[in-house]
């Protein structure tokens, strides 16, 4: 085992399971401190999906995003989603909490740390780039997940066509050894003008509901000229 994550998963929610893996190293007192711990970290399921507008389509669409080990090779093209180039789209992350179960009764939000000199609640950031070019395209601070939560990511794809890799990761704020990564696959088209006749331009009441999507990801200054002028960041006059 190399972490927390297949320790809680070979223990399949068993205290009895744990016990008889730490029993020869730790007395019945430490181990059941051990699992009292580890039975109440967070364990997260990710399923990812891209929102936005294709070619073929009259209306917004929302596409899954190909899994590992789905049954298509990702040097085979199905296994790829396909996108336009230059052209705003959206992430959803559906995130779950699967060992509501083994939580506090009382689903205490506050993270098990004990000697951090205040209590703290459990968080998350969403991270979006692309490793190769070592670029940031969103970023999203995410707080106690309780069940289960939907998260949305605006970004745009590359200019350039052909396959790409964006990257998401899951980062916990408040333990080590439990963030996930997760690839997206993209095999970027030609852009399509009217894709983006079709696409709406962010407006106010999602700007109000989702202000990151102004802070985040790098969108182009002609995305906002349709904008009210006191939505627009204050410009220096020379």
């Amino acid at each position: 085992m190399e972490g927390l994550p297949e320790l809680m998963a070979a223990c399949e929610g068993k205290e009895s399971v744990f016990s008889s893996m730490v029993g020869q190293g730790l007395q019945a007192s430490q181990a059941a401190q051990a699992w009292e711990f580890l039975s109440h970290l967070p364990v997260v399921e990710v399923r990812l999906s891209v929102r936005g507008w294709w070619e073929e389509s009259q209306e917004q669409t929302e596409k899954p995003v190909p899994a590992p080990g789905g049954g298509a090779s990702f040097r085979e093209n199905q296994a790829w989603l396909e996108v336009h180039a230059d052209q705003e789209y959206v992430l959803q992350v559906a995130l779950r909490r699967i060992n509501a179960g083994q939580q506090r009764r009382k689903q205490d939000s506050k993270a098990q740390a004990p000697r951090f000199p205040k209590s703290k609640d459990e968080g998350w950031f969403l991270v979006l780039g692309e490793v190769e070019r070592r670029e940031l395209l969103a970023v999203k601070r995410v707080g106690f997940l309780r069940h289960h939560s939907t998260v949305s990511l605006a970004f745009y794809t590359p200019e350039r066509t052909g396959k790409c890799i964006y990257t998401l990761y899951l980062m916990s704020d408040s333990y080590l050894g439990l963030d996930q990564q997760y690839d997206v696959h993209l095999n970027v088209k030609p852009a399509s003008i009217a894709v983006q006749v079709n696409t709406e331009p962010i407006g106010r009441e999602e700007a109000e509901e989702d202000p990151e999507l102004f802070r985040y990801p790098g969108l182009p200054r002609s995305h906002f000229q349709s904008l009210p002028s006191q939505w627009e960041s204050p410009q220096q006059e020379h």
